[in-house]
């Protein structure tokens, strides 16, 4: 089953605004501030697209840092080799907003490099 990153989210905003003019990376940017340059917008709709450059859909659920580097975007995901992707469950990590899987087969871990623009996988 592939499902969007909600962890894309900021960096989709982020990734195709053309006034980002520095790198991000690593997890929370060159100065490991969370800032960056640039005019993001503040409310957004994944649903209807709006304020949106792009979504992609990425097997796994995903939990790490965007790094954006010139026209691409990486991700890294873990994606189980029993051919099931686990049902996030919620409640089990509130404090940061993460829902955890419970899933104990081996897992293969992949990094996606995207296209800064579209968002199609390279």
């Amino acid at each position: 089953m592939k499902t969007p990153l909600p962890a894309l989210v900021g960096c989709i905003l982020l990734a195709g605004s053309a006034s980002l003019a520095a790198q991000w990376p690593s997890f929370r940017g060159g100065s490991a501030s969370g800032v960056g340059s640039g005019n993001p917008p503040v409310t957004w709709d994944l649903a209807a697209g709006t304020n949106v450059a792009w979504k992609t859909a990425i097997l796994g659920l995903g939990h790490s840092s965007p790094i954006v580097w010139g026209d691409r975007v990486y991700v890294t995901t873990a994606v189980s080799t029993n051919g099931r992707e686990a049902a996030p469950v919620t409640g089990t990590m509130e404090v940061v907003g993460v829902a955890m899987a419970r899933d104990m087969s081996e897992h293969e871990w992949r990094l996606y490099a995207l296209d800064r623009a579209t968002g199609k996988i390279l």
